[in-house]
């Protein structure tokens, strides 16, 4: 009897199946993480401007929304709900958390949950 040598076709369908579904899966997973690394980066600016203790929820929300027009990331996301601001024991906590939800095929999609945080301290 001769040995089997390779894979059989079935073997290779169900093999090329898989590799394609999971490439589906990278292809549609990249542009979330990639608008949430815009977010993030302009969340983490934030900090740096003048008079962030002071400012009101309305003033910094502008800010961030200024900061993502730029890198055309204002739209992915309704900051309206998802900005939030609080005073905490170091300085005040600002804050984006969003879910995403990408449609894959038929009735099968994909969750992704985004919570990105920054805390201004107080001066010294």
């Amino acid at each position: 009897m001769r040995k089997q040598k390779g894979m059989s076709f079935w073997g290779f369908v169900w093999g090329a199946a898989l590799f394609i579904c999971l490439a589906v899966v990278l292809v549609k997973a990249i542009p979330p993480y990639m608008n949430n690394k815009k977010i993030n980066s302009a969340l983490e600016k934030l900090p740096e401007e003048r008079g962030v203790m002071t400012a009101s929820r309305n003033s910094l929300l502008r800010v961030l929304k200024r900061r993502l027009n730029i890198d055309s990331a204002d739209t992915y996301v309704n900051l309206n709900k998802a900005f939030a601001v609080k005073n905490v024991k170091e300085g005040k906590e600002m804050s984006v958390d969003y879910e995403v939800v990408v449609p894959l095929f038929y009735n099968a999609a994909l969750l992704f949950d985004f919570k990105n945080s920054v805390v201004a301290t107080k001066n010294p």
